[in-house]
């Protein structure tokens, strides 16, 4: 595993965004690596404020009365009164979404100094193993998914003390020389700080009000070696469902886990963790040049690397393009420790969250965060941690059941902003939240475009498929309701925002709400399509909703509208309050979206990217990288990673993105939807095949030689590639199943048809594409 890079330190962290995750998907771990005590800060997947009830704690409106609001919001829109839309759609907002929260931390205190000689901490991104080393001292960290523990190992540093605490409400606390234990009450309601007027952090005792949480951590010794292990429980049963037992059940589960690894011990439970989480790891990956060293050939600390390009008048990558690497790799590590089948989905910090009030609540944001944490789970093969989200969808389609009939009148589900681990569907804002935020009910179409894509990648098999059936059919009746003839030769979603930007009216006021919107069609047109090709892989093409989808879609347009060279964003041409918005929601059917679009359209979409201008938060920076990339522009796309990889704690503004000293990305603040989405930005660079399998199509200048492995492309094809002086040298193609598959390559202007037989490898070379005419090569007929 040479090939996957390492984060290395000379120093421990100091503050919060110089510490190294941990995760198995469900604990997290935040390690600052210092001595003599180290704080170890614990996340746990489940810890969220509230409960199921809390969506409705503060009242809902009726179904009667939201049906009066809808349609005197739909009569502004007629009559092009935004802010009276706004105003009759405040009364459906519930206040906010609950809180995603710390759990605790964990204290040691050992031998050592880590201003001594010699200090090193370093995360091998590989085997996700922490390690602290300095002269005879020396300690490793890992938190194992085949055990769910946290695994803590010493030795050299002398006699360990250790302490537990927490922010939450201690219920019980115990602690011995064999380890600890708290047992800890949660809150009922955390309000985020955009609701300064709300009470910051609520208490209740009463039953079923809040969580409870145990965390336990056992202690073994041996010939001079600590062995810690620690685990993390709550009350959370499932997603939408009220908590169940005690802390102290929590505690006792807790407790059997600890036990059971410490009676394993170190050598079993670090080649097991090892094994599995290289294993995935390995599958893929990009090889972008040489790491720096320093004068005694040693590989250079990671923050000086960084600092070093950012300085750099040439460019961050063209200083040092293994950087390029080291972030794909980090971001699949990321993805693979915040994301494993039967837990939950990654919030907007990921699994690492340090604040009982964090920024956006740490919830799930469905305008585009939420998405661009998955983008990179099939493509770079990590096609396990897209099952939360799968889990996530079916489940918010039960819950968005109620909410479409009650707000809406509508068949089908619907959610929209904001959502929770108690699956909110509900709009946000408690009555005074902007509309350009608020008023979005498209949350369903896009999430069930990751099902869509499971199946394109191959990643998905008919089974799993049929389970997520009902929230792709519940989605198509939405739409069917939703989605409307105008009467006048157009469409209708009104009322209709465009996230989460606003308009200039002729009268200087500002509005939100329109008619439709670029990105409502073209949710709508790809959603449908998605359902019928999901219909007819199971045998449902025959199916009332799935007909009428197929048809609906085949009706809407294909591409935006195009005025004065630019994509329209709303039902007609307005002039946006903020021609640089962070958002660009009127290309999301270039990428994600895999519709064709035609040389006029793609060259309004390049004179829309470049009105809204580069300078953007992390997760901006990113989307539009990739958007560049669909474009072809390469060179673009490298415009956007240089700003993502500035010092994010030297940049100024509200929406300036950068990277922190351990490289989690700024939004800012920390937000970690940029990180999970880089390694599918760079992917899109080196490969595509939303039409035909693209090799180089965006290929930035400063990654001029490199090479990439374990790529996947759509039909289910994984694709290794080489390259150098910006020309590709080969490409190796193979079938993820036991299929024969046919492909249309293309490289440059040069096109191949390959067959690819099940077990069979098909290498193509430049010579092969250099021969001219389309041609076909591999075993069968194409």
């Amino acid at each position: 595993m040479d090939d996957v890079s390492r984060l290395i330190y000379r120093t421990p962290a100091h503050e919060w965004v110089e510490r190294l995750p941990l995760g198995n998907g469900a604990l997290g771990a935040m390690l600052d690596g210092d001595l003599p005590t180290t704080r170890i800060l614990l996340n746990e997947e489940t810890a969220w404020s509230g409960s199921p009830s809390s969506e409705r704690s503060g009242g809902v409106v009726s179904a009667e009365r939201a049906a009066g609001l809808l349609s005197a919001a739909r009569e502004a829109v007629g009559g092009d009164d935004p802010g009276a839309a706004a105003a009759a759609l405040a009364p459906l907002q519930v206040p906010y979404s609950q809180a995603y929260l710390p759990l605790g931390e964990l204290r040691l205190t050992r031998r050592g100094t880590s201003d001594a000689p010699g200090y090193r901490r370093a995360l091998d991104l590989a085997t996700g193993i922490h390690h602290v080393g300095l002269g005879g001292f020396d300690e490793h960290t890992f938190v194992s998914y085949t055990r769910g523990v946290l695994v803590h190992r010493i030795r050299g540093g002398g006699e360990a003390a250790w302490h537990l605490d927490s922010a939450h409400h201690v219920l019980a606390r115990a602690s011995g020389s064999d380890g600890a234990e708290l047992q800890l009450r949660l809150p009922s309601d955390v309000a985020p700080t955009h609701e300064p007027q709300a009470v910051p952090v609520t208490w209740s005792d009463a039953p079923g009000d809040a969580l409870e949480a145990a965390v336990v951590v056992g202690v073994r010794r041996d010939e001079g070696e600590i062995l810690l292990v620690l685990a993390a429980e709550t009350t959370f049963t499932d997603m939408g469902r009220p908590p169940e037992g005690s802390a102290a059940d929590a505690a006792e589960r807790a407790r059997e886990r600890v036990d059971a690894a410490l009676e394993a011990g170190w050598s079993e439970l670090a080649a097991e963790h090892t094994t599995e989480f290289a294993m995935r790891m390995s599958r893929c990956a990009v090889d972008l040049g040489s790491v720096p060293l320093s004068e005694s050939g040693e590989e250079l600390p990671t923050d000086i690397r960084l600092r070093r390009a950012q300085s750099a008048a040439s460019g961050p990558l063209a200083e040092d393009p293994h950087l390029a690497q080291v972030l794909f790799d980090y971001g699949r590590y990321l993805l693979l420790s915040s994301s494993r089948p039967g837990g939950l989905p990654p919030t907007l910090q990921g699994i690492w969250n340090d604040t009982m009030q964090p920024p956006w609540s740490s919830n799930y944001t469905l305008n585009i965060n939420m998405q661009m944490n998955h983008w990179a789970a099939h493509p770079t093969g990590l096609d396990e941690s897209a099952e939360p989200l799968w889990d996530f969808i079916s489940a918010l389609a039960i819950a968005g059941t109620e909410t479409a009939a009650r707000l809406y009148g509508a068949r089908g589900w619907v959610a929209h902003h904001n959502s929770d681990a108690w699956l909110l569907s509900s709009p946000v804002g408690a009555g005074h939240g902007d509309a350009r935020w608020t008023a979005w009910p498209m949350a369903g179409p896009w999430l069930v475009l990751h099902i869509a894509d499971a199946m394109g990648f191959g990643a998905i098999d008919s089974a799993r498929l049929r389970r997520l059936w009902p929230a792709m059919h519940g989605v198509a009746m939405f739409l069917l309701d939703w989605v409307r003839p105008d009467g006048a030769g157009g469409w209708s979603s009104a009322p209709a925002t465009s996230p989460e930007n606003a308009f200039v009216m002729a009268d200087g006021s500002i509005g939100a709400i329109d008619a439709t919107t670029t990105m409502d069609l073209a949710l709508a047109r790809e959603a449908l399509h998605a359902v019928a090709q999901v219909a007819d892989r199971l045998g449902e093409g025959d199916d009332p909703v799935a007909v009428a989808a197929l048809a609906l879609a085949r009706s809407l347009p294909g591409s935006p509208a195009v005025d004065g060279g630019l994509l329209r964003e709303w039902a007609r041409p307005r002039a946006e309050e903020d021609a640089h918005h962070r958002h660009v929601s009127h290309l999301v059917g270039l990428f994600p979206g895999t519709q064709p679009w035609d040389l006029p359209t793609r060259d309004a979409a390049a004179a829309s990217l470049t009105r809204r201008g580069d300078e953007s938060s992390g997760w901006s920076l990113i989307w539009k990288s990739v958007l560049w990339a669909r474009l072809g522009r390469g060179d673009r796309a490298e415009d956007l990673l240089r700003l993502l990889f500035r010092d994010a704690a030297q940049v100024t503004g509200p929406w300036a993105g950068g990277l922190y000293p351990n490289l989690f990305a700024a939004h800012p603040p920390f937000q970690i939807d940029a990180n999970l989405g880089y390694p599918a930005a760079l992917a899109e660079m080196l490969l595509q095949s939303h039409d035909d399998l693209r090799l180089l199509p965006a290929l930035p200048p400063s990654l001029a030689a490199g090479s990439a492995r374990g790529l996947i492309a759509r039909p289910g094809v994984i694709v290794d590639l080489t390259w150098r002086d910006r020309a590709l040298v080969t490409a190796s193609l193979r079938t993820r199943d036991e299929r024969t598959r046919s492909v249309r390559v293309r490289s440059g202007a040069s096109v191949l048809d390959v067959v690819l037989d099940a077990g069979s490898t098909v290498v193509l070379t430049a010579s092969d594409f250099r021969a001219g005419a389309r041609r076909s090569v591999g075993g069968g007929e194409f």
